[in-house]
């Protein structure tokens, strides 16, 4: 059987925050490998200015040496827990570094910035991430994420960012104590694009031994308030969903649904574009 692999990204070596504490209890409880990312910055603005090279190229060197140093650090911690893993420490910008680490995993825990990076049109580095990974990704807030998994809502539109989303959970549900579904997938697609009936989530959770509540979802308004609301009269700790169903430039400009949890949702979000 081969183990699950999850990885967190660990922006200050040697120091522990929320994502890398619920990751080791994640791992813990999934019986998964975790690996520790750290990305040495080099913004791609510092090759628009000359002088700034050379400073810029030592500090990043720098920074890698420093975190390459915490490697006993990160082992400690795996040893503590018992667990396996690795510490990888790359080089570059934040959200391709990410990237790269989410390819070879199940699953990227990344802790949501408390200052928003993202202003004005919303595009910081873990809406960049999630958006680039292409495996999911789960974004925790700064506080409030002792635990998560347990009581999951999953808000389901058919899509093909839900359906990796939810593909992405099964191992959290398959251990969760309560799943339930909002199903707001509809019978047929905009027309002239493609689509093909929606999975049957019955079927889908229980070929998995998965037992899921399913109801209906129909968002009169805005749906972000709507999945936010429904989520805490159910006391859910975990949101499953797609992210930018939409295109990005939709997203950038107007807003919707991914942008408006990643800003306000106070829960963790298990999201995959």
């Amino acid at each position: 059987m081969i183990d699950l692999q999850l990885a967190v990204h660990v922006p200050q070596p040697g120091a522990r925050h929320a994502a890398l504490d619920l990751s080791l209890r994640l791992a813990t409880r999934l019986g998964a490998r975790l690996d520790g990312v750290y990305a040495a910055a080099l913004p791609g603005a510092t090759f628009a200015v000359p002088e700034a090279v050379t400073l810029q190229v030592q500090e990043t060197e720098r920074a890698r040496r420093a975190a390459e140093a915490q490697a006993g650090w990160w082992a400690g911690l795996l040893r503590d827990s018992g667990l396996r893993g690795s510490w990888r420490v790359g080089e570059g910008d934040l959200a391709e570094v990410l990237s790269l680490a989410a390819a070879s995993t199940d699953l990227l825990l990344l802790q949501r910035p408390e200052v928003r990076e993202d202003a004005p049109i919303g595009f910081g580095s873990t809406s960049r991430t999630v958006f680039a990974a292409g495996r999911p990704v789960l974004v925790v807030p700064a506080v409030g994420a002792d635990s998560t998994g347990h009581r999951v809502l999953v808000a389901w539109n058919g899509s093909i960012e839900a359906t990796r989303a939810l593909h992405g959970a099964a191992p959290l549900l398959a251990q969760a104590d309560a799943v339930h579904v909002l199903d707001g997938s509809r019978e047929r697609g905009p027309e002239g694009m493609a689509w093909l009936p929606p999975v049957p989530l019955p079927t889908w959770f229980e070929q998995r031994g998965i037992h899921a509540s399913i109801e209906r979802f129909e968002s009169h308004g805005a749906p972000a308030p709507a999945i936010l609301a429904r989520a805490q009269a159910l006391d859910s700790d975990l949101i499953v969903m797609g992210a930018w169903g939409h295109s990005r430039l939709a997203e950038m400009v107007l807003g919707g649904v991914t942008r408006a949890l990643f800003r306000d949702c106070p829960l963790p979000l298990l999201v995959a574009h």
